[in-house]
């Protein structure tokens, strides 16, 4: 179909829905003397006629309600009945109401939906844990649950709505199926802006055994508006199934219906999954560290941490934005790896250079080419942290708010990191000026005499080999070896070192994170195996990713589709992957290592080639 929809006429478009092969579509017809409400039917969602004269919705006393203020209709199939919620949209409020009809035409009120004003839509023919639910939102998408349809329980946030360069991007419910995956949700997308509104069409996919946890989130819109769009009065009626074909109904003007045929759905109900036997498995309760409104300096985002385990406990240094939108440094710490015991007040860590926005406040535009993780202003960002002999040596990303994006490094003694002394070296650059350089971490220990190091300038792993890491800023890495993204495969675009890597029987273990050619706006996390002896051998690379971004906590956020390591430790036989989510949240996962090596060690690949000249990127 056009990008325009077709038009059909009608007085106040209500809503739509699809039942025993047809369509159904409700509307108020304005009389003289009084409304009606009416329901039209339609066997190929286009052509409709009249299906009943007049429909009637009433309240818990039998009385007819006032239809003029009703907006917004949604409708589920509920055994062997029906469904509806709707708005009650008076001048001074907005109700949400639930009716229950055997036939579409007779509805008759539960009641109102308290603590939802929004429009809603109830999952059909499902409960889970003997529990309705419903999904709700004309901004951002939240669940509910109910024993009894009457009394609602509202629970939390499960899409947020977004602002970009362009304005605000707010969510509305569009409809939901059972498929074999999941809970498939359509919901649809309004961009406005000064002159102009802009309506997408979106899905994901919710996990049946935990309604609350996002599986799946379509990066590709399934139908976009063009600028005509811009010109009218338009709003979503909602969403059907018809013959294989999803159909989206439009309110044009208040008075006229608009559809638009869109793939057949089963387009977007894979009925397989990409991951590779070896899929890391994420914590349960993930995110593990979540920003705190109360502490100025990590209120907005807490994520990517650099890890290590000293002193029977696991050490995370994660990245920190918060009310002045420079990023800093916190500090919390495990016994187990995965529940968190303690966690610091202030930051462990902020910019004390010029080169890492000592003075954060001073420039004059807060967006930069190279800003990420919504720290506009820069500071110190994604630690990584090795231990060599009694020293702890963290490397991150220093950035100004202005120049390219560069490497530094600090230290620490072991013993005064414990005591939480934290009086860390003054740092120092190691990457060259005018080149974005990020990712850099250190392998624990020297090999053949060298301390080695990791670092990314796009899209390689590059790998330098120095006699020694008191560094003097004004000699630079410049990458004498590289381990390239590979076309044909999930990592095709770009990739960079995640977690220092770890020491293990089948050689250097590297936690990697990469984007794809064909994903590329999903950051995943890969595994290779270097040689002990010469870590220019990739002896093994992951053919698949080991995690992807498919839950709510690496989507709902900063930015959608991110796990972004910064850590990596073995607790006795378990391999703990510390990521970021979204941008926003500390995540862990985790794997039996011997299980997981094996797995790895099946695949084979060729060994990387040296670089003549260091790689410099203006």
């Amino acid at each position: 179909m056009a990008n325009t929809p077709a038009e059909i006429y009608f007085n106040l478009p209500l809503g739509v829905c699809a039942s025993k092969d047809h369509v159904f579509l409700f509307y108020l017809h304005h009389q003289k003397e009084k409304d009606t409400f009416q329901v039209d039917s339609s066997r190929d969602g286009i052509n409709f006629k009249r299906h009943h004269n007049s429909a009637q919705i009433r309240n818990k006393q039998k009385r007819k309600i006032k239809l003029k203020y009703c907006r917004d209709f949604r409708i589920s199939l509920l055994e062997d009945k029906y469904f509806l919620t709707h708005k009650y949209q008076t001048r001074s409020q907005t109700d949400i109401y639930g009716a229950l009809s055997q036939d579409l035409i007779r509805w008759n009120h539960i009641g109102k939906i308290n603590g939802i004003s929004e429009t809603a839509i109830l999952v059909p023919n499902y409960r889970y844990e003997n529990m309705h639910v419903m999904y709700f939102g004309d901004k951002s998408i939240h669940i509910a649950f109910s024993q009894n349809l009457d009394q609602w329980e509202v629970g939390e946030t499960v899409l947020q709505s977004k602002t970009d360069f362009f304005g605000d991007l707010n969510l509305q419910i569009g409809t939901s199926f059972i498929t074999d995956e999941g809970i498939l949700l359509f919901y649809f997308t309004r961009q406005t802006g000064p002159d102009f509104q802009k309506y997408s069409i979106n899905a994901c996919v919710f996990d049946k055994n935990s309604p609350t946890k996002l599986i799946r989130l379509y990066d590709k819109q399934i139908w976009e508006s063009d600028e005509t769009w811009s010109k009218k009065n338009i709003y979503p009626l909602g969403l059907v199934d018809i013959h294989g074909h999803l159909i989206s109904y439009w309110s044009i003007d208040n008075n006229q219906v608009g559809m638009i045929m869109h793939p057949v759905i089963k387009k977007w109900t894979p009925q397989h999954k990409f991951f590779s036997a070896y899929l890391l498995q994420k914590l349960r309760h993930n995110p593990i560290i979540k920003p705190i409104v109360d502490h100025f300096w990590e209120s907005k985002a807490t994520f990517n941490p650099a890890a290590f385990h000293e002193d029977g406990k696991v050490h995370l240094v994660y990245r920190a934005i918060g009310d002045k939108d420079v990023s800093v440094l916190g500090y919390a710490s495990s016994q187990d790896g995965i529940n968190i015991d303690y966690r610091s007040s202030q930051p462990i860590y902020v910019p004390r250079k010029q080169f890492e926005s000592s003075t954060p406040y001073q420039h004059s535009s807060p967006y930069s080419t190279f800003a990420s993780g919504g720290g506009c202003y820069g500071g110190c960002e994604d630690p990584r942290i090795t231990k060599i002999g009694d020293k702890l040596f963290m490397t991150y990303v220093a950035y100004n708010g202005w120049h390219h994006p560069r490497i530094a490094l600090s230290s620490i003694k072991v013993q005064d990191f414990l005591d939480h002394k934290w009086n860390w070296e003054n740092p120092v650059l190691i990457s060259p000026p005018g080149v974005v350089d990020k990712n850099a971490c250190i392998f624990p220990e020297k090999i053949n005499g060298k301390y080695v190091i990791l670092h990314r300038i796009f899209p390689n792993i590059l790998i330098d080999f120095v006699d020694s890491l008191d560094f003097d800023g004004q000699n630079f890495l410049n990458g004498q070896y590289q381990i390239c993204p590979r076309p044909e495969f999930w990592d095709s675009r770009k990739i960079g070192a995640g977690a220092p890597p770890i020491k293990t029987d089948a050689g250097w273990l590297v936690i990697y994170q990469a984007v794809g050619d064909q994903d590329p706006s999903r950051y995943k996390i890969g595994a290779m195996i270097l040689d002990e002896k010469d870590p220019c051998k990739v002896l093994h690379r992951s053919n698949k990713p080991i995690l992807e971004p498919l839950d709510w906590y690496e989507n709902v956020g900063h930015k959608s589709g991110v796990a972004y390591p910064c850590g990596a430790v073995i607790l006795k036989d378990k391999l703990m992957v510390y990521y970021g989510g979204a941008d926003t949240v500390v995540c862990a996962a985790s794997a039996p290592v011997k299980e997981f090596l094996n797995h790895l060690t099946t695949y084979e690949t060729a060994e990387m080639s040296p670089i003549i000249k260091p790689v410099i990127i203006n």
